[in-house]
């Protein structure tokens, strides 16, 4: 009988495949391979996607007010609240001040002028001439001359109050300046009840009002209050204890801020750099120790609240019953470059701090001034360097 050959088989294991069938397999198994690495691809850029947009939904805005001060750019003038003159250059940064709807106000002592900030960061002249001296009263303030502005502030109202020299002195909403209190003459212990434009005041170191709109004013050695009919009343201020060995009126003011209860605190070197409370009996509380740069008395303010603080170096202090705490630091707080001293500060109505950054030029070689919410900081203006 006879055998008959037949074909190899085309299908079966594959040791059992010709050389065709075994491309073909390997074909299959790479586009196998493709769509499987795709298909997890895919499923890892859906993740990816849907991670991302949780995330930024619920990421905060980083210019949101609760990080970063919300500045405006517009080129547009910020509302100010009193009529702006020309526009300048700020020299030297002074004493600060906020009004009551935010707009930040320096008093530059190289320019005799009081300037307010922008919002495109220019500054604008409110008050002086350029030149030092006394004049202008019943005038625009920008036609007035300054000399020796100590402190600024404002009343409840946004007027604009000066201490210039042994003066205090007003910028009215129409931008009109005139005298509030002292004559020039020369300095004489004020008595109770002195008509406050025939007072002969030292210089006046430090204004703030009340909560209520009583301005109180302190010079050297002397706290005093305006009354209601322009006199003027000695504040007294006499420490009965808890400072070392020293005892009685208390002087050597630097700067001030009054509560709501009439209560009174004052920075002074009465013993060393201090802050004190001073009731309306007139007993004055020691509550701790504060200095800013250069060896001068701490600035204190009344902040959003009602809380009082106080500077001391690169350390903002507030009161906390009868001693003080620290609120915050402010030195290598992200954003300015090195924050050394504060040489003044100011609070504004949303919490923000603004400050002048004067730091030893061997540590940092320009003035600047910088703003502080929420441990975040901006540069304002930096100044010529000082080297």
């Amino acid at each position: 009988m006879a055998v008959v050959q037949r074909p190899p088989a085309t299908g079966g294991t594959p040791d059992q495949c010709g050389p065709n069938d075994a491309e073909a397999l390997f074909r299959e198994a790479k586009r196998r391979e493709r769509r499987r690495r795709l298909a997890w691809l895919g499923i890892v850029v859906i993740i990816v996607g849907a991670l991302a947009a949780v995330f930024a939904t619920t990421r905060p805005s980083p210019t949101s007010p609760s990080h970063i001060p919300k500045l405006t750019s517009s080129g547009r003038l910020k509302s100010t609240g009193l009529p702006v003159g020309a526009i300048v250059s700020l020299q030297h940064a002074g004493p600060l001040a906020v009004s009551p709807n935010g707009a930040l106000y320096v008093a530059d002592a190289a320019r005799h002028e009081i300037l307010v900030r922008l919002s495109d960061g220019r500054f604008g002249v409110v008050a002086g001439d350029g030149k030092a001296g006394y004049s202008g009263d019943g005038e625009l303030a920008t036609k007035a001359q300054l000399s020796g502005v100590s402190d600024i502030t404002f009343a409840p109202n946004g007027d604009l109050y000066i201490a210039d020299g042994e003066r205090v002195r007003v910028v009215e909403g129409n931008g009109r300046i005139h005298t509030l209190v002292g004559d020039g003459g020369s300095a004489t212990v004020v008595a109770n009840g002195t008509p406050a434009l025939s007072a002969a005041l030292d210089p006046v170191a430090s204004i703030a009002f009340s909560p209520s709109g009583q301005l109180y004013l302190a010079t050297r050695s002397q706290l005093l209050r305006l009354s209601a009919s322009d006199q003027l009343e000695v504040v007294p201020a006499v420490v009965t204890s808890g400072v070392n060995a020293n005892r009685g009126p208390l002087s050597d003011f630097g700067a001030i801020a009054v509560d709501a209860q009439g209560n009174v605190y004052a920075s002074s070197t009465f013993a060393g750099w201090s802050i004190f409370k001073i009731s309306p009996d007139g007993v004055a509380t020691y509550l701790g120790y504060a200095r800013r740069s250069g060896g001068n008395t701490a600035v204190v303010e009344r902040g959003p609240g009602g809380a009082i603080e106080a500077d001391d170096g690169p350390i903002v202090l507030r009161v906390q019953g009868t001693r003080l705490v620290t609120a915050y630091a402010v030195n290598h707080v992200p954003g300015i470059k090195e924050f050394v001293f504060m040489d003044y500060f100011a609070l504004a109505p949303n919490g923000t701090l603004y400050a002048d950054n004067l730091g030893p030029p061997a540590f940092e070689p320009y003035q600047q001034i910088v703003s502080v919410n929420n441990d975040h900081a901006l540069s304002l203006w930096q100044g010529a360097a000082r080297r």
